[in-house]
């Protein structure tokens, strides 16, 4: 029997198919970028439900997918992706060095964020290989901004669209389970209170997802589309803009210098309030206080 190498991407000890050369991880969901080397032929299994996105030059793949007795070979391109359920071995290869956009994902947060969604019966998804998906595409464009944004808006960004891509995967692709139900209205006139009473307090914090569903006492899922319905915005967007607003309030009339500003609403550091402030108002925090003043 062939040995079969294990790639866990929670992990932190090297693996010999690939190289992770950056990576985050937050709430069982991990983003990562590889560097893969050429492969005639490993027997592979993935500790994490993964999909990798195909970010080089074309190639060959070839591989005996776990449901499959026949070997293939697949002609692979920039945006080809593949997908590998966790435990199930694949023996794969490929003809040349290659660089990867991994997202894998734990069961706690496949259950925790789509679950409700099936009704609690998430669908199985078999190994799949050379697969095109615009919709799956434009959502992994954002993860990889997420990849290079380190901010805390960043971090909901990846619970957002790391939820959206999920669904999109398991509804799309998944077998054996029950389609998701429509959703309808948005938050209701109590929820959307408590949110709004909920991000105001907490604008100096981490706000994520699965916070936010929390107190509204719905899924991820649910929240954010019921979010977008009632505010027109996701909620990384709504929250930013909340921050923003209250950072003109506190520039108008605060002695308070900008880096403590910053600090104070929750962002990294001077230079990345500056970039956001810029980004939403056409014009930075000193230049606005200064025109204000």
């Amino acid at each position: 029997m062939a040995e079969t190498t294990l790639v866990d991407f929670t992990s932190e000890i090297a693996s010999p198919v690939l190289s992770v050369t950056r990576r985050i991880a937050r709430n069982g969901i991990v983003v990562s970028r590889c560097d893969i080397p050429v492969n005639p032929g490993t027997q592979i299994v993935t500790a994490q439900f993964a999909l990798f996105m195909h970010e080089s030059e074309p190639l060959d793949l070839i591989c005996r997918l776990p449901e499959s007795r026949r070997t293939e070979k697949y002609p692979v391109a920039a945006g080809h992706f593949h997908l590998s359920p966790a435990d199930r071995a694949a023996h794969v290869g490929w003809t040349a060095d290659k660089q990867s956009f991994v997202i894998a994902m734990e069961n706690s947060f496949i259950e925790r964020t789509i679950g409700n969604a099936f009704d609690g019966r998430v669908p199985e998804i078999r190994g799949r290989a050379a697969l095109r998906d615009p919709a799956v595409e434009e959502l992994i464009a954002c993860l990889r901004r997420s990849l290079i944004d380190d901010s805390r808006c960043g971090g909901l960004c990846l619970d957002l669209v790391g939820t959206s891509l999920a669904l999109r995967l398991f509804e799309t692709y998944g077998e054996n389970g029950r389609p998701p139900p429509s959703i309808r209205g948005g938050l209701g006139a109590s929820r959307r209170r408590r949110i709004v009473d909920f991000i105001e307090a907490h604008l100096d914090e981490d706000i994520g997802l699965a916070a936010l569903a929390a107190e509204a006492g719905l899924s991820p899922h649910h929240f954010g589309k019921a979010f977008k319905t009632t505010f027109g915005k996701p909620p990384c967007r709504y929250i930013t803009e909340r921050r923003i607003q209250k950072a003109k309030e506190m520039l108008m009339s605060d002695g308070a210098s900008i880096t403590e500003i910053a600090l104070a609403l929750g962002f990294s550091s001077h230079s990345h309030f500056t970039d956001v402030f810029r980004k939403m108002t056409g014009t930075t925090p000193s230049l606005f206080r200064r025109n204000c003043t």
